[in-house]
C-alpha cells in the first residue's frame, strides 16, 4: 500500500488475465511522472482459482482485486473506481499500454483548464495490428481531434472515416476526475460498446468537457485473442443503438447503424442482420453518409483484410 498521502492518478487495469497483462503494467509503472500514482489491477476472476503466474503479471500493483468471475468490463471497472484514492482516474485495457509521457502529458493538459471543471482527457494513440508476420503500425489516430464544445456522439459517429485514422476516443487513452467516475459508472450489463456507452454518458452530464492531447501516448493492440471488439454480435450492437441513441439526430443513428451494426451483420453473414439494419435506417429517414456506408459494406471482406485495407486509407 502507498504511504497516506495524496494520490494524483489511480490507473485502474481491467483483466481476465491475458499475458499482454504484464507490459501493460510496466508500462504504467515506467511514466516519467513524478508525483503519486496508484496501480490497480481488477481481475474479473474468483481469486482462489487465479494462478499465481496470472498474479505475478500484476507484480507492482498497489492493488489487485477479484470480481468473482464473470462480471464483464463495466463492473470490473467500477469495482477500481469505487477502490481508487486518487483524484484522478485512468483506464488502461491489458493488451494495450502506455508511452512513458502519457500521464505527465494530460496532467500538463489539465492544469490550464480551471481545477473544478470535469475534464475527460484522451489523446492520439498507435495501433498495432496484432498476429501479423511483421509488425504494423498505423500513427496518430485519430487524425481530426474532438472540438471544444462538440458532441461526442457526433464526434465519433456523424460522417464516421472509413481509414484507420476516424475519429476515436479509445479507453486507454481515458483520464477523469474520480468524482465524475463515481456519478456516471459504467453499464455493468453491456457486452458491447460499453466504451462508447460510457462516454455518451458522461458527455450528457452538464459541464462535461472532451479534450484530446495532441500526442501519441497510447499503443492500442488490435485482434488479441479474446477481444470484444473483434467480434460480429450484430444484435447486442442494433439493440445498443435503439436505447442509446434514441436521443441523438437521424443522421448520428444511420451514420453509427451503417458503420458498425450493418458491418456486424455482413461480417456474420447474417441476412437477417443486414435486412434488421436495413429496415432501421429506413424508419429514421435517411441516408447514411458514404464513408460509414463504405466502412458497413467492408464488412463482406475477412477481418484482416479489412484491418489492413484501413491502414492505407487516410
Amino acid at each position: 500500500m502507498l504511504p497516506s498521502k495524496t494520490i494524483d492518478v489511480s490507473v485502474v487495469i481491467p483483466s481476465v488475465g491475458r499475458p499482454e497483462l504484464r507490459n501493460a503494467v510496466k508500462s504504467v509503472l515506467g511514466q516519467d511522472y513524478s508525483g503519486e500514482v496508484e496501480l490497480l489491477v481488477v481481475f474479473d476472476r474468483d481469486e482462489k482459482t487465479t494462478t499465481p503466474d496470472v498474479l505475478d503479471a500484476a507484480t507492482g500493483a498497489n492493488q489487485i482485486l477479484f470480481t468473482g468471475g464473470g462480471k464483464r468490463g463495466g463492473f470490473t471497472r467500477n469495482l477500481g473506481v469505487n477502490s481508487a484514492r486518487g483524484k484522478w482516474i485512468a483506464f488502461l485495457d491489458d493488451d494495450d499500454t502506455w508511452f512513458p509521457g502519457k500521464l505527465r502529458a494530460q496532467l500538463t493538459a489539465a492544469s490550464r483548464f480551471p481545477s473544478d471543471q470535469d475534464l475527460v482527457i484522451g489523446s492520439r494513440a498507435v495501433q498495432s495490428i496484432t498476429g501479423a508476420a511483421s509488425t504494423s503500425k498505423v500513427r496518430g489516430i485519430p487524425a481530426a481531434l474532438i472540438h471544444p464544445g462538440q458532441d461526442i456522439a457526433d464526434y465519433l459517429f456523424r460522417r464516421r472515416h472509413a481509414g484507420a485514422t476516424r475519429s476515436s476516443f479509445f479507453a486507454s487513452t481515458v483520464m477523469a476526475p474520480r468524482d465524475l467516475c463515481i456519478r456516471v459508472p459504467w453499464d455493468e450489463k453491456l457486452t458491447r460498446h460499453q466504451d462508447w456507452d460510457w462516454l455518451l454518458k458522461l458527455g450528457r452530464e452538464p459541464g462535461t468537457n472532451f479534450l484530446q492531447v495532441e500526442e501519441d501516448l497510447v499503443d492500442i493492440y488490435v485482434g488479441t485473442a479474446g477481444s470484444i471488439s473483434a467480434g460480429s454480435d450484430w444484435k447486442t450492437s442494433l439493440m445498443w443503438a435503439e436505447s442509446a441513441l434514441n436521443s441523438y439526430g437521424a443522421d448520428t443513428q444511420v451514420d453509427f447503424l451503417a458503420g458498425q451494426t450493418l458491418r456486424y451483420a455482413l461480417q456474420k453473414r447474417d441476412p437477417r442482420g443486414v435486412l434488421a439494419v436495413i429496415r432501421r435506417i429506413f424508419r429514421l429517414r435517411r441516408l447514411p453518409s458514404m464513408s460509414p456506408l463504405a466502412l458497413g459494406i467492408s464488412g463482406v471482406l475477412p477481418r484482416k483484410w479489412i484491418q489492413n485495407l484501413m491502414r492505407f486509407i487516410k
